[in-house]
């Protein structure tokens, strides 16, 4: 009985991380009394990230300010839905799918922070999702929560090896071993040893899953097995291992092993072809970089044709929301008449060349003409909000927007989409064709007061 508490326990905990803290809030009732004794009731709604399925029972754990558990739940499968009545105050929504008793070893007594652990070699043949939100319950409110993939996936297929060989595995490091109720790695440095089958005239290992560590490189040793003697043949991937992205590895044995990278699997993120030899590194960052001087080459404008004007009768202030937008900045151009800068509370994963189509095509709240940050915006938004982005988000969750991304892969679309930004990152970059970007839209408007 205690293995089987342990097991949706954990499966409660994965539905609920992979939200990542992006999350919409809708009112559903009006707290007249405003009283904390009156009970409001939390619904959660649960998708999740690029389509991927959803590995059904969920385990939901909700935390309060304290960090103290004070409810499991179990959603069964995409039927079920999870709905509490709960007095006002600030709790924390964990979520987690994929976990299993077999695999992990899931701690008794927990708190945000305790981690759940693989139970042996490091790796999981069953990939963990995981979302979390954190809310300030003022009202009655649904809670979407979008779980991701905590978890790389890597495959290897090594060919032409000699016939003699009875034995082949990777040695990988540096990976973690285990991953916290709040999204995070304890980033131990450890290793993992997957092994291989031999498949006709190649060897192949299963699917393995992986927790990454924070590392600027990733080291891989082939150990091949043979009769006389054994073989190891040790490579640096200057680049770390991303969670949501699938690795395959492809090495040829004849004159050294050359190991290409293929990426592509349903519900994961598009990453980039890699290829490296013995003596090759590939760079940490896909992207041609271009520094950050501070100069643009080409001035780009910061409103567009046509600026739309609205009348209020109340002016909004910065770093407020007007309507359903976020107001970034204010400029005033005479006693009524303001200049604006608003951003769309939604965002998107897309590549880079589908952007302005999308742009074209997009409309919110009756308007439309968006557009994505200029490279100057995206300068002094990065800039403004580099050590403040915690408290940013907080607000736009707590009202119903979408959390900007803080890592250093989690790059935006700028100029015309262009070139990308990211909060991580010192660089503005050129798009490359084959790796995705986040697009959140912007809008500059008039606001004219009656």
């Amino acid at each position: 009985m205690k293995n089987i508490k342990h097991f949706y326990r954990l499966i409660l905990f994965s539905a609920l991380i992979c939200a990542c803290g992006e999350y919409k809030l809708e009112e559903e009732l009006d707290n007249e009394e405003g009283s904390k004794d009156v009970p409001h009731t939390v619904q959660v709604i649960t998708r999740s990230e690029n389509n991927a399925q959803i590995n059904y029972p969920l385990s939901l754990f909700l935390f309060d300010e304290k960090g103290k558990c004070i409810q499991e739940e179990t959603i069964p499968d995409e039927s079920a839905s999870y709905s509490n009545n709960l007095p006002e105050g600030k709790y924390n929504l964990v979520l987690l799918s994929g976990i299993s008793e077999d695999e992990y070893v899931i701690p008794f007594d927990f708190n945000p922070e305790s981690f759940i652990c693989f139970k042996e070699d490091n790796f999981a043949h069953n990939p963990i999702q995981i979302a979390s939100a954190q809310i300030n319950l003022t009202q009655s409110t649904t809670v979407q929560m979008t779980l991701s993939y905590a978890v790389s996936s890597i495959n290897f297929i090594i060919n032409d090896v000699p016939d003699e060989a009875s034995q082949v595995n990777i040695n990988l490091s540096p990976v973690s071993s285990g991953i916290s109720f709040t999204g995070n790695y304890n980033n131990d440095n450890q290793s993992c040893l997957i092994p291989c089958t031999r498949k006709g005239e190649q060897w192949i290992s299963e699917t393995a899953y992986i927790l990454p560590s924070e590392s600027s490189s990733t080291r891989m040793s082939i150990q091949i097995e043979l009769p006389d003697d054994n073989k190891a043949y040790g490579y640096t991937y200057q680049s770390a291992l991303k969670p949501g992205y699938p690795y395959q590895f492809t090495g040829n044995y004849k004159d050294g092993i050359t190991l290409n990278g293929v990426f592509q699997a349903e519900g994961w993120h598009t990453a980039v072809d890699v290829e490296f030899g013995i003596s090759e590194t590939i760079p940490d960052n896909p992207e041609e970089e271009e520094p950050d001087t501070g100069k643009d080459e080409e001035p780009d404008p910061i409103s567009p044709t046509g600026t739309d004007s609205y009348q209020v009768t109340e002016l909004p202030e910065e770093e407020d929301v007007w309507r359903d937008f976020y107001v970034w900045d204010m400029k005033t151009i005479s006693e009524t008449e303001y200049e604006a800068i608003i951003i769309s509370p939604e965002q998107w994963e897309i590549l880079a060349a589908e952007g302005e189509a999308f742009l074209t095509d997009y409309e919110i709240g009756g308007i439309g003409g968006w557009r994505v940050f200029t490279k100057e915006e995206a300068k002094d938004f990065r800039s403004q909000y580099s050590y403040s982005l915690y408290d940013l988000n907080q607000f736009l969750q707590e009202n119903g927007q979408a959390a900007f991304l803080a890592n250093e892969d989690d790059r935006y679309l700028c100029n015309e989409c262009l070139h990308s930004f990211a909060f991580g990152s010192s660089t503005i970059s050129p798009v490359g064709k084959k790796r995705t970007y986040y697009l959140r839209p912007v809008k500059t408007i008039r606001l004219e007061l009656k």
